[in-house]
């Protein structure tokens, strides 16, 4: 069933709330902010083509959060493409981040926090895939995230083209149809991919896929203050010593990771309006932080300013 969002026809404050509903019925339960009340113009057209849904959107500018508590309040578990057809996007998720221009896409897991800002007015296609139905094509889709797929590669052109004219002609196919034409838009985002960043088609590195659960079982438990690299090994059946040996490539420690994401997810709650409620002392012992002093001390050392300060600015 097609849905149609747009704000052109409502007026005064809700618009930005009435936006967020839309948005997150759409796609996954999020947060936003820098709205502009009364002129925040967005439009949204989506629809379905077997499991995937393909979506236009247009929009002003604004921040986009997808946090820890809409996380566990959901049952989705997809991943979410954005292709950007207008202006540019920033995408940041886990210790990467990206800017799209015009052709360009990425991909991010709705499983995990995300933050998306949007600088000016701008267009995308964003395709949402259950995660078992992308990893029928690529094994361990969460090593890609946020990673810049971009418009100057072949395949990559003729992957947008290729969504943006499934989303024209769905209602003119038949089940049987979109079923193969959904198996082909994720043959090409795969190869895209691939050709992105120089895999070959091959079952990733035992290492690859061990480091990549190991980060993730790390964005899912920043919160616990008792995260340590003992328990990381503990829950991924392996020695300490070989979860150090897989950062090894990262040029970082397991204990600098876990830190280095800390003051990030802090940071995203900082800047984020909608936690202005909560005290820089709240957010710190959120994420796993024992010592607001140390915390601080951190935080102006990777940042240059004060927490509360930066969160001022």
């Amino acid at each position: 069933m097609d849905k149609y969002y747009t704000t052109k026809k409502l007026v005064g404050h809700k618009k930005a709330e009435l936006w967020r509903q839309f948005i997150s019925d759409t796609f996954v339960e999020l947060d936003c902010n820098g709205m502009s009340k009364r002129d925040f113009f967005g439009e949204l057209r989506a629809r379905s083509v077997c499991d995937i849904e393909i979506s236009t959107i247009t929009t002003d500018a604004y921040d986009v959060f997808r946090t820890k508590s809409g996380i566990s309040d959901s049952s989705m578990d997809d991943f979410i493409i954005s292709v950007q057809t207008q202006g540019s996007a920033t995408i940041k998720q886990l210790d990467r981040e990206v800017t799209l221009k015009p052709g360009d896409f990425t991909i991010y897991d709705a499983t995990m926090p995300y933050h998306l800002h949007f600088e000016s007015r701008l267009s995308q296609l964003v395709v949402k895939v259950p995660r078992t139905k992308l990893k029928e094509h690529i094994r361990t889709p969460e090593r890609f995230s946020a990673i810049p797929i971009q418009a100057s590669n072949g395949i990559t052109q003729i992957t947008t083209n290729f969504a943006k004219s499934i989303f024209d002609q769905t209602n003119q196919l038949n089940d049987k149809n979109q079923a193969a034409v959904a198996d082909t838009l994720l043959s090409l985002l795969t190869a895209s991919i691939r050709e992105a960043t120089a895999q070959v088609e091959r079952a990733p590195r035992n290492r690859e896929t061990q480091l990549l659960r190991v980060k993730q079982f790390i964005g899912q438990n920043l919160c616990n203050s008792e995260l340590t690299v003992r328990s990381i090994a503990d829950a991924h059946h392996i020695t300490e010593r070989y979860v150090q040996t897989l950062f090894d490539n990262e040029g970082i420690t397991p204990a600098r990771y876990i830190w280095n994401q800390r003051l990030q997810a802090a940071e995203n709650d900082l800047v984020n309006p909608l936690l202005s409620h909560r005290s820089v002392s709240e957010i710190c012992y959120a994420w796993g932080f024992n010592d607001t002093a140390h915390f601080s001390r951190a935080f102006k050392k990777k940042y240059g300013l004060s927490p509360r300060t930066y969160r001022n600015r």
